[in-house]
């Protein structure tokens, strides 16, 4: 394998989707408003490329604290391969970092000083997420962290570059994509919690146990549900109904264990001997991460309507 698939495995292209979600939503906001195009190009671009910092520093990070090991049953990371060297990965993750303060001086410039308040915020629950003395990844908070960073922040923040001013409406539509986000640290987590254990990274599925994060999952689903019939009322736009009706059969409930055709809708059966484990739940992961982006995607196409 060479250095260019190692970099690229490092940049984990495939979780682009996660962040690229919620600003279509905000995109979808600002052409109702007539955005300019390059305020649009900025915003993907400073969003892609804070995604792919976030990953680099997770995969020195986490090969650091020794859990990307033998036991990891999720994909190999670029550190754990070996081909490139602890500078050269750090080398890398300071060049994407300086492209990111490249983006984020130009959106300062077209914008406001507050976007460089958003910024080092940004840049500081990348950091903690899995780095400093107290990473609070590690310690059952990975979740509200996704939902926060890619939920208020990336839309409402999308929304500032456009010019555009955070109401208490886009707040709460804005937590949605964040929720959905969750989902796939959420599933990855479930995947890991063997090898979590033993690196004793507390996470919430680690602290909740395997059954208990499984129904986690199963009721963010139905959160994001009802969010989306609070945000038809609040934005008097009906068609938001066709979303929070679609959610409950994109999200792989049934790799999980649930069956979505009982009629016990608030407590459903769980069967995890019927349902995918460890390592097979890199499917589901993928699934998660496409039923994210497509969720958006229809939200997106609503708001439009």
């Amino acid at each position: 394998m060479d250095k260019i698939t190692s970099i690229l495995i490092g940049f984990r292209l495939k979780t682009l989707p996660a962040v690229l979600g919620p600003i279509i939503i905000a995109v979808s906001i600002g052409l109702n408003e007539s955005v300019e195009l390059l305020r649009i190009i900025l915003v993907i671009s400073i969003g892609v490329f804070l995604q792919i910092l976030v990953n680099l520093l997770n995969d020195i990070q986490d090969f650091n604290n020794g859990l990307d090991n033998e036991n990891r049953v999720g994909p190999i990371r670029a550190s754990q391969i070996g081909n490139l060297s602890k500078s050269q990965m750090n080398w890398i993750t300071l060049v994407i970092f300086s492209i990111c303060l490249s983006l984020g001086l130009i959106a300062f410039l077209i914008s406001s000083f507050f976007t460089i308040v958003i910024g080092i915020f940004l840049f500081v629950l990348a950091y903690s997420y899995t780095g400093g003395p107290k990473p609070y990844g590690y310690n059952g908070l990975g979740e509200l962290g996704v939902i926060i960073v890619f939920g208020p922040i990336t839309v409402l923040g999308s929304l500032y570059i456009f010019d555009i001013y955070p109401t208490l409406k886009f707040l709460l539509l804005s937590i949605i994509p964040g929720i959905s986000a969750s989902l796939i640290i959420l599933i990855n987590n479930i995947r890991d919690i063997e090898n979590d254990k033993k690196g004793k990274k507390n996470t919430i599925a680690v602290i909740l146990g395997e059954k208990k994060s499984r129904f986690l999952y199963y009721f963010l689903v139905i959160i994001i549900m009802i969010m989306l019939s609070i945000n038809a009322t609040t934005l008097e736009n009906n068609y938001i109904y066709i979303p929070a009706i679609i959610t409950y059969f994109i999200f792989p409930l049934s790799d999980l264990g649930f069956n979505r055709l009982k009629k016990n809708f608030i407590l459903p059966e769980l069967k995890i001997k019927q349902s995918k484990i460890s390592g097979q739940l890199n499917s589901t992961l993928i699934k998660t991460v496409a039923s994210h982006f497509i969720l958006c995607l229809i939200i997106s196409a609503v708001l439009l309507i």
